[in-house]
């Protein structure tokens, strides 16, 4: 495969990937009328690695320097967004937990 194809490839993927995100923070928004940060860290995450992939894809030549800055910006924001999605998770599933105590004590009485 050419370097150049792969580029283009990566390109597709990473921008994909970044509109994916965007549409699931707005359904986010409009299903359960919450906003979550996480979706847009992960978008941005992404968009990173799509600019680096776009100008390699387009014959921009990038110093190591620039490219190693966009790719561990970009590792470091998707793990940020990984992260605070369980830490959301987790809170629902307490959220969960605590309601059902309160239905469980209710029934009892």
């Amino acid at each position: 495969m050419d370097i150049n194809t792969r580029y283009i490839i990566d390109t597709i993927f990473t921008w994909l990937i970044t509109g994916l995100s965007i549409i699931g923070y707005i359904l986010t928004i409009h299903r359960l009328k919450e906003k979550w940060i996480m979706w847009i860290i992960l978008a941005t995450g992404w968009a990173f690695l799509g600019i680096e992939n776009t100008l390699l894809a387009a014959g921009v030549i990038l110093s190591e320097t620039v490219t190693g800055a966009l790719g561990i910006s970009s590792y470091i924001l998707v793990m940020a967004s990984l992260l605070l999605l369980f830490l959301k998770f987790i809170k629902l599933h307490n959220k969960t937990n605590a309601a059902n105590r309160v239905k469980d004590t209710l029934i009892r009485q």
